[in-house]
């Protein structure tokens, strides 16, 4: 049995590496590539402060209401389900 789903696996990622086409880059990737160094550094900057706003939204959000769920159930005012 084990050796019928390696096969699957192995199949599966032959067939997916034969179908894979080259990948056309971003127009805002063409643009860094066509850029000044000095102008490069600073959309790497600028790339990675977006990165890293987008990922920290959430997980303020999922702390916020966490700590306040957390609050809630302390106070006792958490309504019973």
């Amino acid at each position: 049995m084990r050796r019928i789903q390696w096969q699957h696996l192995l199949l599966a990622a032959v067939v997916t590496l034969l179908l894979a086409s080259p990948v056309s880059a971003c127009p805002n990737c063409k643009e860094a590539v066509s850029a000044q160094p000095e102008d490069v550094a600073n959309m790497a900057k600028g790339y990675n402060w977006s990165i890293m706003l987008m990922l920290s939204v959430p997980m303020t959000l999922l702390g916020t209401g966490a700590f306040m769920v957390r609050l809630a159930i302390k106070l006792g005012t958490l309504p019973e389900m």
